[in-house]
């Protein structure tokens, strides 16, 4: 057996450069699992008058009909928390302006007090005598009655 010059490559050791794919692709050699064919391929039959190319890839459809089931599915659900959002934001809304001074409050924290002022975007709320906070509008769930007490039970 000879040997190989010191700086040259033995061909049966590794694939050669020209052919980088089977490269790669040797590593994915994987042996069939148990009860399994092993055969190579399975070929399916053509019509007459065509044959199959050789590497040819199944078509798949293209364009808006690729996209279109992942759009039947996406779209409405993107429309219907946009428009759940919005209706939540104007019953929130409505809340706010109904609120005045003196209101008994609950907040989203779960604290209650008593509204002192409404400002544009804090109000001051007391929750005991001489505690006074200010809180952000948003963070106010509504007056404390029965329908408010339910929100903040949900929750």
């Amino acid at each position: 057996m000879t040997q190989a010059p010191c700086g040259a490559l033995d061909s049966r050791a590794t694939p050669s450069a020209e052919d980088p794919l089977l490269a790669l692709l040797s590593f994915q050699n994987v042996p069939p699992a148990p009860g399994r064919e092993t055969s190579a391929t399975t070929v399916a039959p053509s019509t007459p008058g065509t044959s199959p190319a050789v590497g040819a890839k199944p078509e798949s459809p293209g364009g808006l009909a690729g996209i279109a089931p992942m759009l039947l599915m996406v779209v409405p659900l993107v429309l219907l928390m946009v428009f759940t959002n919005r209706s939540q934001a104007k019953k929130q809304g409505k809340v706010l302006a109904s609120l005045q001074k003196g209101d008994k409050v609950i907040l989203s924290g779960g604290l209650m007090g008593k509204l002192l002022e409404v400002g544009d975007r804090v109000a001051k709320v007391e929750l005991a005598p001489g505690m006074k906070i200010d809180v952000l509008k948003s963070g106010i769930l509504g007056k404390d009655d029965a329908e408010t007490a339910a929100l903040a039970e949900k929750k």
